[in-house]
């Protein structure tokens, strides 16, 4: 895939999404199902180097530009999350001019359910490969119970996990 294709990937995931993991399901779409780039090893891979980086919530992008194209990929990645944050700019004026208006507020939910519900399905194929093997479903039970029910923050949960992953490694408990 050309560097100039890469680009207009994440551009296109760029515009579509509205931050955060949004991303992730036309990521997965366009990198995955439909141009082969990746697979579901190098994409989760990719998402969980980003997620453990410090910075930006959305920097998992970059790691999958990095998998998807080395280093052209990863800059390719990173300028194509910079333009439509340049194009809100401009925008900002007359959304607040708009923003009180029913249809206005109706296809923001229409979005936010709709970007809820590509999430969804990204997590659950993320989910599909821990169902076999129980150490992993495990981590991941408590992982969702400690962020849902305790609130606990994300990073001591990424990095639990990461612990446990090594003491399964090291004491011989398939994981992956």
């Amino acid at each position: 895939m050309s560097i100039v294709s890469l680009f207009l990937v994440f551009l296109k995931a760029a515009m579509l999404s509205s931050g955060g993991l949004a991303p992730l399901a036309l990521l997965r779409d366009e990198l995955i199902t439909q141009r082969s780039v990746l697979t579901d090893a190098d994409f989760v891979q990719a998402v969980a180097i980003g997620r453990i980086t410090p910075g930006p919530n959305g920097l998992f992008v970059l790691s999958i530009g990095y998998y998807a194209g080395h280093l052209l990929g990863g800059i390719a990645a990173a300028i194509a999350i910079m333009v439509p944050p340049f194009i809100s700019i401009g925008l900002v004026h007359l959304h607040r001019r708009i923003a009180g208006r029913p249809w206005v507020e109706g296809m923001t939910r229409g979005i936010t359910a709709s970007a809820v519900g590509t999430l969804s399905a990204v997590g659950y194929s993320f989910l599909v490969p821990l169902f076999p093997i129980p150490a992993a479903m495990l981590i991941f039970i408590v992982s969702l119970g400690l962020l849902l029910l305790v609130k606990v923050d994300a990073l001591p949960v990424l990095i639990g996990g990461a612990a446990v992953g090594l003491a399964c490694f090291l004491l011989g408990v398939r994981i992956a």
